[in-house]
């Protein structure tokens, strides 16, 4: 899962800013770092499924630490968080508006996050908290926050389509903002790299929560409570557990870089991966209302082509379907594949007419262990 990745990037940046501002040099680093990595995701409410996506509180937690006694911690260059595959996605609301770039995007500068909430109050998809290491000094410990905003859906690349998530950070101990952005991969995936800065600065944990709760942080250094909102939407994280529990992994590259952002040693990796149990329900299929589209009218005799679009509305599979077309001297059917919960297939129904007159055609969907569901449509037959 990769909006960790992009979200320790965002740390580590916004840390690596801080020392700089700070004048605090990049010391060498300890070896003998760990990763940490773990995921939740709770129903907002009722229960999970197997096949179905219900909303969920999707919580991630990363940490990278050094064995006791050591004074630094490498700086970390790039994050990769895999979500489980095919259990997560993210669903940009049409209501809720899109944050645009020119108030939180590319280029902004380093704002408190009060100011930063004001410019896309109603865009604000979840918050995080993180900690980091001042030039990399265990003995420097700061404190972050984290603003998620809608930023729509990509427009560009491989991601085209994906939802894009643009994260704000912000430091109040220095006073130092970072923008960054990903795109939530079909797979599960948010890809962060950590941009190159100087005076590194090394991400120690992080917590992001879409949509979370309302968070505070208090700095100690300007005596200050910060208030973090939640998400907008509680239907932006959604998930289902196919299985017994979902797999869970982080990537992490960690290493030096001098005071122009280049390399200058060599690049550790460490990895996380972690399972956490869940529990799907099985689910029922079941039809929305029927949207047929076909003639009018009808020569006696002739038949009418006819496309009945059946929607799946449950929450398991609709199995077998068939949709079958009656009336006075009318009669028809057709057939489709399996529908998967929330998808939609539409059938194709040739009607025959043998008689003159206003018909009105029942239209009648079925499928194995699903109630039948029926639509009406009324064709003059000359």
């Amino acid at each position: 899962m990769k909006l960790n990745k992009k979200i320790t990037a965002i740390i580590a940046s916004l840390a690596v800013s801080a020392a700089a501002a700070l004048s605090f040099a990049g010391p060498a680093n300890a070896a003998g770092e760990a990763a940490n990595a773990s995921l939740k995701m709770d129903p907002i409410s009722g229960t999970l499924y197997k096949e179905a996506f219900k909303p969920v509180n999707w919580q991630v937690a990363t940490a990278i630490t050094v064995p006791p006694g050591s004074p630094t911690i490498e700086p970390m260059k790039v994050a990769d968080i895999e979500n489980p595959n095919g259990q997560l996605t993210f669903n940009p609301s049409s209501k809720m508006p899109v944050c645009a770039d020119s108030a939180i995007g590319p280029g902004l500068v380093s704002i408190p996050v009060e100011q930063a909430v004001a410019k896309c109050p109603n865009s604000i998809i979840g918050n995080g908290l993180a900690k980091f290491a001042l030039a990399q000094s265990t003995a420097l410990p700061r404190d972050g926050v984290i603003l998620l905003f809608n930023g729509g859906k990509q427009t560009t690349g491989p991601l085209k389509g994906q939802p894009r998530i643009k994260l704000y950070a912000y430091s109040y101990d220095t006073g130092v903002g970072l923008y960054t952005e990903s795109a939530l991969s079909k797979t599960g995936q948010l890809n962060f790299a950590v941009p190159p800065l100087t005076a590194d600065s090394s991400v120690t944990s992080l917590n992001l929560n879409i949509p979370g709760k309302p968070e505070s942080l208090y700095v100690v250094s300007k005596d200050i409570t910060v208030n973090l909102p939640a998400g907008q939407d509680k239907n932006y994280a959604q998930a289902r557990c196919s299985g017994s529990a979902w797999a869970f992994k982080g990537t992490f590259q960690l290493g030096d870089r001098n005071t122009a952002g280049e390399d200058s040693g060599p690049t550790t990796t460490v990895d996380s991966t972690s399972s956490t149990p869940c529990t799907g329900a099985a689910g029922k299929a079941a039809f929305a209302g029927l949207k047929i589209k076909g003639p009018s009218s009808v020569k006696q005799g002739k038949k009418g082509t006819f496309k009945v679009t059946v929607k799946n509305s449950g929450t398991a599979t609709a199995k077998s379907i068939k949709v079958v077309a009656s009336g006075k001297g009318a009669k028809g059917k057709g057939t489709t594949g399996n529908i998967a919960p929330g998808a939609s297939r539409t059938v194709t129904v040739k009607v025959k007419f043998t008689k003159k007159g206003k018909v009105k055609v029942k239209f009648k969907a079925t499928a194995s262990k699903t109630r039948a569901k029926i639509g009406k449509k009324t064709v003059r037959v000359k």
